[in-house]
């Protein structure tokens, strides 16, 4: 196997990883308010025509990495240039052997002010914040998907 059908098929994998860890916490959430779920998917057309990995909700734009060789500051700058203002934008990226990490944009408290950074969290943050995130989106009446 060539090494780029290699990477672009451990990149799939990555993605298809990804859409297995966040699809039942879509689920869990939909059916609660007995809701159809909509359904996540790898973004087939990314190398195309641009765009972020996984479709499925309008407020998310998810980039997945599965590489080796991390270029986490240029995989960020690609994250937030291909998210329009109304989408959350996170880097999810991982390397072999070791545990899924998340960069996405959070808020400091600086004397009553928030300021807005980049910063890294924990898989299981993320859950935490992309469940919230789901139950938050659908009482305020959005069922945004594509």
């Amino acid at each position: 196997m060539s090494t780029g059908k290699f990477a672009c098929s451990k990149g799939k994998r990555g993605e298809q990883e990804v859409v297995r860890l966040l699809q039942p916490i879509v689920d869990k959430v939909f059916e609660a308010r007995g809701l159809e779920p909509v359904k996540l998917f790898r973004n087939k057309n990314q190398s195309a025509l641009g765009g972020y990995d996984i479709d499925g909700i309008d407020w998310l734009a998810l980039e997945v990495k599965r590489q080796e060789n991390l270029n986490i500051n240029s995989w960020w700058k690609q994250t937030v240039r291909q998210a329009s203002m109304e989408q959350v934008p996170v880097l999810i990226y991982k390397q072999n052997h070791k545990k899924w990490k998340i960069q996405m944009f959070g808020y400091l408290d600086c004397d009553g002010k928030r300021v807005k950074t980049k910063v890294e969290i924990s898989l299981e943050a993320f859950l935490v914040y992309f469940e919230v995130k789901m139950i938050m989106v659908l009482e305020r009446g959005g069922v945004e998907s594509r």
